[in-house]
């Protein structure tokens, strides 16, 4: 039977409980289905993002706590970081990756189990928000981008790593077969009968090219923002920074 995704108004609670069905073999899928080469692109989003001491942020729709580990290696042991997830299984494991790594050491750090569409924070109160391979998987697009845009501080910025659109035609039909056929195979080799790993390139459908993403967040308020293609496309990163001067 064809996969099938869940309604909008009942895809907050079914994405909650499907990641808490997949939050054991996450990592390694991604691993996999990437050849390992999400761990480079983590890396240059927080390098890019050039962490002030000191600096407040946020790890949005957090996961295993994957890109959040590497934005609090990046602050030392200044600045504080809030990883929030609505998934419990997920952050369970965020929780021991990012307090158990030398002993806890390193900066402020809490985890939240909440709502990327209601985030609580205090409006201007960040410094930056990363977001892995979440803004596909928010109940609003728009609204979401207005809730973050809100908690950045003036010179603030969003960095999300995502999927895009491959830009060479002749290379489409290729990517669509393997994200398709082979990222669910993958998948159900690790947990078989887990439909989760079809909702992963089937809720790519309706999610904007990365050049319509851009004009997105621009009318959301963002300035000057820059995207970073790989694979053709296929895994783009948007620095997307909120007008104004830091404060101090």
């Amino acid at each position: 039977m064809p996969y099938r995704l869940p309604e909008p108004s009942d895809k907050a609670a079914y994405l909650r409980e499907k990641f808490d069905e997949i939050a054991r073999c996450y990592d390694l899928f991604n691993d996999l289905i990437t050849q390992g080469m999400h761990r480079h692109w983590k890396n240059t989003l927080i390098k890019r993002l050039e962490l002030p001491a000191g600096a407040t942020g946020l790890d949005l729709c957090c996961g295993t706590g994957d890109l959040a580990a590497r934005g609090r290696d990046r602050l030392g042991g200044e600045g504080a970081l809030y990883a929030l997830d609505f998934s419990r299984n997920m952050l369970e494991i965020a929780r021991h990756r990012l307090t158990d790594k030398d002993g806890g050491n390193g900066p402020g750090l809490l985890l939240l189990c909440g709502d990327a569409m209601r985030l609580p924070f205090r409006d201007g109160s960040l410094d930056f928000v990363t977001v892995g391979y979440g803004l596909r998987n928010v109940s609003g697009l728009k609204s979401c981008l207005a809730e973050i845009f809100r908690v950045l501080a003036p010179g603030g910025m969003l960095a999300s790593l995502d999927v895009g659109e491959v830009r060479l035609p002749w290379l489409r039909p290729l990517a669509q077969f393997y994200f398709f056929k082979v990222v669910p195979l993958i998948g159900r080799m690790l947990q078989p009968g887990q439909e989760m790993f079809s909702y992963l390139p089937h809720s790519t459908q309706d999610y904007p090219s990365q050049q319509e993403l851009r004009t997105i967040l621009l009318a959301a308020g963002f300035s000057n923002v820059e995207i970073v293609e790989y694979l053709f496309g296929a895994s783009v990163i948007h620095l997307a920074p909120k007008p104004g001067n830091p404060a101090g």
